[in-house]
């Protein structure tokens, strides 16, 4: 009995230990999330549904729908993703600085600014051409995968190998492969047989819900856990 007990509580130091190196990682998740829902009013219509659609390419809102700037959607991106990182250095900082907890939060950081970078070399400017006129439909056009999201998705899969999170990686997939379906075709949503009826701000929601329900989570389990 007494050796039972002794592995019980070796077990639930592990555990409070596991959840107090990584209990931090609730803020980044909710700072992707909210980039990303953010990035809603960059669209013309996100929710309604137009007469006609002219999608500006590269698809600097995020997906291939019309928006309401090309300027402003680069400089939303090109800034908010650099915020939201400088946000997580502060963080995981002042958790190592108070807590005595180190997480590898620099690949974040790289993986995610690296990503920004290299689309931004790619693509250059905040100027195209409808996407109406690019052969997007036909099949996927490596073009199409000149947006945004794609640096944030792969800044949440290094956040979820950093954090070894299943869920984080998890996230970051789901985010990619929606930007990559919903950006390699025009119109938006196109699906064997028609298109489905969602607008671009149906979608990003459907990007950030898994974030803010991982974030949810794993404050409540952190906060559980706590001393």
């Amino acid at each position: 009995m007494e050796a039972e007990q002794t592995l019980a509580e070796v077990a639930r130091l592990r555990d409070a230990a596991r959840a107090r190196a990584h209990g931090g990682v609730w803020l980044p998740a909710v700072a992707v999330a909210l980039l990303l829902l953010g990035s809603i009013v960059l669209y013309r219509d996100p929710f309604g549904e137009p007469s006609s659609i002219t999608a500006e390419f590269p698809f600097w809102a995020g997906l291939a729908d019309q928006q309401r700037s090309p300027a402003a959607s680069y400089a939303y991106w090109f800034l908010g993703v650099p915020l939201v990182l400088a946000a997580t250095a502060v963080w995981y900082r002042w958790r190592e600085r108070h807590l005595g907890v180190r997480v590898a939060w620099p690949v974040f950081a790289a993986v995610a600014g690296g990503a920004l970078l290299i689309l931004a070399v790619l693509a250059a400017v905040p100027e195209g051409q409808p996407a109406d006129g690019i052969e997007l439909a036909s099949g996927m056009f490596w073009p199409g995968l000149l947006t945004p999201l794609l640096p944030v998705a792969a800044g949440v899969v290094a956040l979820g190998v950093a954090e070894r999170s299943r869920a984080l990686l998890t996230a970051g997939a789901w985010i990619a492969l929606l930007a990559i379906w919903l950006c390699g075709s025009f119109p938006l949503g196109r699906v064997p047989g028609g298109t489905l009826s969602l607008r671009p701000g149906h979608y990003v929601l459907l990007m950030a819900v898994p974030l803010i329900v991982f974030a949810a989570v794993r404050l409540a389990r952190t906060v559980r856990v706590a001393p």
